[in-house]
């Protein structure tokens, strides 16, 4: 019994040390993105003017009440360790459902560093709940290693 509680051990260790390497690396990813993100916001700035791009064209409480596009959801998932998964729903643009698309507060027309700066934000955002996810895995995993590590001094 003892050994078959060392292989889970050994198992679980090196289950981590994966979960460890996908971390990093969608940090990162996250970190790289994000950074691509502001220098093309910085552009756009540059190129159109910092009038263009700034706080004066976001939304104040007297606008029109909207909706998220995004939703981070909870969902059960028999295959993750945790049992539960973070998941991004994205909504369609619909204006008659109070969806609306936020670059266009900017102007209908778009600078396309706008448009490429946003797209950066939006794949780090999906970084961001695999990251999560990933750490979610982490904790799950630390603790059936405490818990067989419990049942270990036990035999």
């Amino acid at each position: 019994m003892k050994g078959k509680i060392e292989e889970l051990l050994d198992a679980l260790y090196l289950e981590l040390l994966h979960l460890i390497e996908q971390q990093t690396e969608c940090r990162v990813n996250i970190e790289r993105l994000t950074k691509a993100g502001l220098l093309l916001l910085a552009k756009t700035r540059y190129v159109s003017g910092m009038q263009t791009v700034s706080v004066a064209q976001l939304p104040t409480e007297n606008s029109e009440d909207f909706k998220a596009l995004c939703r981070v959801v909870e969902r059960s998932d028999e295959e993750a360790v945790s049992g539960h998964k973070i998941q991004l729903v994205r909504s369609a643009v619909e204006k008659s459902e109070g969806y609306y698309e936020p670059l266009h507060f900017f102007n209908i027309l778009v600078p396309s560093s706008l448009r490429n700066a946003a797209e950066q934000y939006k794949k780090s955002i999906a970084l961001l709940v695999e990251s999560a996810n990933i750490q979610r895995e982490m904790l799950a995993v630390m603790e059936n290693i405490k818990d067989l590590k419990i049942l270990k001094k036990q035999f």
